[in-house]
């Protein structure tokens, strides 16, 4: 029997790519047989992964011409709670394409792509593992019309090793609040303020958190979550998003 020969798994797999054959996540090409990476070469060259002379702060890129790291002018002078913030890649498309199908159509066939851009980001994995990482949380409303969090499942696609570090059940949102795109820097504080609640504090004092979203566009959700966690005792909290916005917004 063909099931004894090639065992269950890759019978499975088999089938899958036969009855869903991949394609690019982003202009929908179809793509060979068993390929991981799901993006075309084509979409693959736009892709703009972050390197350094970045932000030291909010990890917002700059021109190879502006020399070193350093802090960019918005951190200068924003309040943040967060002692950095990282991301992947570029938020525009055709990566923008990708997340949107993932996070507003379910294509979780995506999920591992974005795991495999993590890995291959060794600017990043140089960093100590955090003590927790905690999704970013949605609001039980919002979770129930998704049928999931991004934010988790973006967490537990980079971090499968350390999938006991990952607890969705410490930070909560207790407040429902209206989709940040469109509002102003002001607006977007004020949606969020007060959104977010920490359960379960004894395990926060004195840890190290990873903070873990899909997009980081003004820093004011994240910021929101540190300030809570650090107000619950943590000693330090860094952010990881898969992109960010090339330029921040007031």
């Amino acid at each position: 029997m063909v099931l004894m020969k090639t065992g269950l798994p890759e019978l499975i797999n088999a089938l899958k790519a036969l009855c869903f054959p991949p394609v690019c996540l982003a202009c929908k090409l179809a793509l060979p047989a068993r390929r991981e990476f799901l993006f075309c070469a084509a979409c693959a060259e736009r892709i703009e992964t972050i390197v350094e002379p970045l932000c030291t702060c909010c990890g917002r890129p700059f021109p190879s011409a502006a020399g070193g790291n350093h802090l960019c002018s918005l951190c200068l002078t924003n309040i943040w709670h967060f002692s950095q913030a990282r991301a992947l890649i570029l938020y525009e498309d055709p990566v923008r394409q990708a997340i949107h199908s993932f996070k507003y159509s379910g294509k979780m066939a995506a999920l591992h792509t974005f795991g495999l851009l993590y890995q291959a980001n060794q600017r990043i994995q140089k960093d100590h593992p955090p003590d927790l990482i905690l999704p970013v949380p949605l609001h039980g409303k919002r979770l129930r019309e998704r049928g999931f969090n991004q934010a988790l499942l973006l967490a537990q696609a980079f971090f499968p090793l350390h999938r006991p570090r990952i607890r969705p059940d410490i930070l909560m949102r207790t407040r429902a609040t209206t989709p940040q795109t469109g509002l102003s820097g002001d607006d977007r504080r004020r949606n969020v303020r007060k959104a977010f609640e920490v359960r379960e504090r004894q395990h926060l004092a004195g840890k190290t958190v990873l903070l873990v979203d899909d997009v980081f566009t003004t820093g004011t959700t994240v910021n929101e979550c540190a300030k809570v966690l650090r107000q619950a005792g943590c000693l330090e909290v860094r952010v990881l998003t898969l992109a960010r916005v090339r330029e921040m917004g007031e």
